[in-house]
């Protein structure tokens, strides 16, 4: 089963959303998709999970928009 981890990073005092998608100890570098703004999310780069067996993938929301603080 691929790992995911879902949380915020907390950054004065406002929090950022992220999903992280399969093994970040790989040898691989992690794919991280940057969601253009403002007012986007990371909704649309769920595809890109598929490619969690190969490489890690990161996504985010910017502050301010999708489950951002």
């Amino acid at each position: 089963m691929t790992p995911v981890d879902e949380g915020y990073v907390t950054f004065r005092g406002y929090r950022t959303w992220y999903r992280a998608v399969g093994d970040l100890g790989s040898e691989h570098a992690p794919l991280l998709a940057l969601h253009g703004g403002p007012g986007s999310t990371h909704n649309y780069f769920a595809p890109l999970e598929q490619l969690a067996d190969e490489r890690a993938v990161v996504v985010y929301d910017q502050i301010g928009c999708g489950k951002s603080d």
